[in-house]
């Protein structure tokens, strides 16, 4: 499966967790989602593992994701999707 792939079921997993709320917008809950929607393509072996860990990172890097959900919990493992500069507070 191809990384841009993943990246793209990561990214969904993290979209549709970070709306839920703080309790879901977590990085471990957002890593077993993508894992097991992954499993039936990447199986479960280190390699299928690391994918997911490096597509998870690329997002932040791409900064499709920031750490922090919101005041109350500033930090990793809480993130939230960053929205496009043209909608932000000006």
């Amino acid at each position: 499966m191809e990384s841009k792939k993943v990246k793209q079921i990561v990214y969904e997993v993290a979209i549709d967790f970070a709306q839920r709320g703080p309790g879901w917008a977590q990085q471990a809950a957002v890593l077993r989602e993508a894992a097991e929607r992954l499993r039936s393509q990447l199986g479960t072996e280190l390699a299928a593992q690391q994918a997911i860990l490096t597509a998870w990172h690329d997002l932040f890097l791409e900064r499709k994701l920031s750490w922090g959900y919101n005041l109350d919990n500033p930090n990793a493992p809480f993130f939230h999707t960053l929205k496009p500069a043209t909608s932000l507070v000006g």
